[in-house]
C-alpha cells in the first residue's frame, strides 16, 4: 500500500512539469485572445475618431482643409473596406450638396476643386467593396468634369472610372470626360452628356432615356440593349460602336456617324435618321420602321440582312 501511494505521488510530480506548461498555454491563449479583443475595439475606435476627423474637414470654409478630409476618408476605404459603404454613400451626398441647382453661369465653368477630387476619390476606390453605399448622382452638375481614370502599366490599357449602375439621373455631365469608364446598367434619364467624351466606355444596359448626347464622342462604346427612346444623338461619333438590341424608337440621329457600327436586332422605329452615316454598319435584324428622313441617311457597304422598314 506505502509503495502504491509512493508510486502515484512520484507520478504526480512527474506531471507537475505539464499540468504547469497546460496551464500556462491555456493562460496565454486566453491572454492572447483578450488582447486580440481589446486591439479590434481600439482598432475601430481609431477608425471611428479617423472618420470623425474627416467628416469635420469637410464643414470646413477652407478648400484645403477639405481636400484633407476628403483624401482621409480615401485612406479610410482602403485600411476599413467594411466601412466603405457608408464612405460612398457620404462621398456621392458631398458631390449632389455641391453641385445640385447650379445653373446658368459661363459655360466654360469647371467642377469646384473639391468636388473633382472627391469625384476621383469615388472612380479611385475598389467597387467590390461597394456593399449597399448609395451611389446616388441625381441633378449633379458635373460640366467639364476632367478625367479620372488610370494607365495600367501591366496590361497596358487604360482603366476607366467604375459606376455600375449609379443614378446620374438629369445630371449635367456635359463635356465631360468618362472615356473608358465603366458604366453598365447607370441611370442616366434626362442627363446632358452634349460634347461628353465617352469613347471606349461601357454603357450595356443602361438607362439614356431623353438624354442629350449630341455632339459627344462614343468610339467602339458598348451601348447593348440601352434604352434609349427619345434620346438625342445628333452629331453624335458613334464609329463602331455596339448597339445590339438597342431601343432607339424616336431618337434623333441626325447626322450622327456610325461606320462600322453594330446595330443588330436595333429598335429604330420613328428615329429621325436625316444625313446619318451607316457605312458598313450592321443592321441584321434591325427595325426601321416609320424612321424620319431615311432617304437621306447613308448605307454604303451596310449588312441590311433581315431589317424592316430597310431603304430602297
Amino acid at each position: 500500500m506505502k509503495g502504491s501511494r509512493l508510486q502515484w505521488a512520484a507520478l504526480m510530480a512527474s506531471s507537475l512539469p505539464g499540468i504547469a506548461a497546460l496551464a500556462a498555454l491555456l493562460f496565454t491563449w486566453v491572454s492572447v485572445e483578450q488582447s486580440g479583443k481589446q486591439l479590434q475595439i481600439a482598432e475601430r475606435g481609431q477608425v471611428t475618431g479617423r472618420f470623425n476627423a474627416a467628416v469635420g474637414n469637410l464643414a470646413s470654409p477652407a478648400v484645403d482643409i477639405r481636400l484633407g478630409g476628403l483624401y482621409g476618408l480615401e485612406r479610410l476605404m482602403r485600411d476599413s473596406p467594411h466601412d466603405q459603404p457608408t464612405v460612398v454613400t457620404l462621398l456621392t451626398a458631398y458631390v449632389r450638396e455641391h453641385t445640385h441647382g447650379q445653373v446658368g453661369g459661363s459655360a466654360d465653368a469647371r467642377p469646384a476643386t473639391d468636388v473633382q477630387a472627391a469625384m476621383t476619390v469615388l472612380a479611385n476606390r475598389d467597387p467590390k467593396h461597394d456593399g449597399s453605399g448609395d451611389f446616388d448622382l441625381r441633378n449633379v452638375r458635373l460640366r467639364h468634369l476632367g478625367y479620372m481614370g488610370m494607365w495600367d502599366r501591366v496590361r497596358q490599357r487604360v482603366i476607366g472610372i467604375n459606376f455600375p449602375e449609379a443614378d446620374f439621373s438629369a445630371a449635367d455631365l456635359s463635356d465631360a470626360d468618362l472615356g473608358h469608364a465603366q458604366l453598365a446598367g447607370v441611370v442616366m434619364t434626362g442627363t446632358a452628356l452634349r460634347e461628353s467624351t465617352l469613347n471606349g466606355t461601357e454603357l450595356a444596359d443602361a438607362d439614356l432615356t431623353g438624354a442629350d448626347l449630341a455632339r459627344s464622342h462614343l468610339v467602339r462604346a458598348d451601348l447593348r440593349r440601352v434604352q434609349a427612346a427619345g434620346a438625342h444623338f445628333d452629331e453624335t461619333d458613334l464609329t463602331r460602336a455596339d448597339i445590339e438590341d438597342a431601343r432607339l424608337e424616336r431618337a434623333s440621329l441626325v447626322r450622327a456617324s456610325l461606320p462600322g457600327a453594330i446595330l443588330r436586332g436595333a429598335d429604330l422605329r420613328q428615329a429621325d435618321l436625316r444625313d446619318a452615316d451607316f457605312t458598313e454598319a450592321d443592321l441584321t435584324g434591325a427595325d426601321l420602321t416609320g424612321a424620319k428622313n431615311l432617304s437621306t441617311a447613308g448605307f454604303d457597304g451596310a449588312i441590311l440582312n433581315g431589317t424592316r422598314g430597310r431603304p430602297s
